[in-house]
């Protein structure tokens, strides 16, 4: 409504208003996921890779997916795993909103030692180098990228306009465990 009042989407006004529905839409989406989430037990599944599918598939649309994920899941601990799912929809997300894919293809491994995985697209792609970002309304890779440093992990980016997108993302399985927020106490003093 604002912005309809406003009329001039080139003023500095118009252009905080962008940003602010951006950011409200990115809420919304961010609060579905976490309510997915809540009803979600592919963290339950022995096999990883059905847990990524089933992850994935809520946001690819009508992409094509191919997913090969090598390793056992007992690898991966439950904190580890969720932030893992938690990537990957977003970056499937990215490819098919933003970069109008349509074949995304991830592929993956769980060893003792280090848990890496990659994501390619055929989308249009973009410059890393000067990718939108938090000031932009975008906040997928930057909380990736939070996500990754609690864990560890590192983040390698190559695409160029018109050239898809590949992410490859490693993790030391010896990282440490994110923290978490505290139990509640739920005694009672008397």
């Amino acid at each position: 409504a604002a912005q309809g009042a406003l009329g001039d989407r080139e003023s500095e006004a118009g252009r905080i208003l962008q940003v602010a529905a951006k950011m409200l839409k990115s809420c919304r989406t961010s609060l579905r996921q976490c309510l997915w989430d809540l009803r979600n037990d592919a963290l339950n599944e022995p096999d990883f890779e059905t847990a990524i599918r089933r992850t994935v598939e809520t946001v690819a649309g009508d992409a094509k997916l191919s997913i090969r994920f090598a390793g056992r899941r007992n690898l991966i601990n439950d904190s580890c795993a969720h932030a893992i799912l938690n990537i990957l929809r977003e970056l499937v997300s990215n490819a098919t909103v933003h970069g109008e894919a349509s074949a995304v293809s991830i592929a993956g491994e769980a060893r003792p030692e280090i848990i890496r995985f990659s994501v390619s697209d055929n989308g249009t792609g973009f410059d890393p180098a000067h990718r939108p970002g938090q000031d932009d309304g975008h906040f997928g890779l930057d909380g990736i990228q939070e996500r990754l440093e609690s864990l560890g992990g590192t983040l390698a980016i190559e695409s160029s306009p018109g050239r898809g997108t590949y992410i490859r993302i490693s993790i030391s399985s010896a990282a440490p465990i994110p923290p978490t927020s505290q139990p509640l106490n739920l005694s009672t003093r008397t």
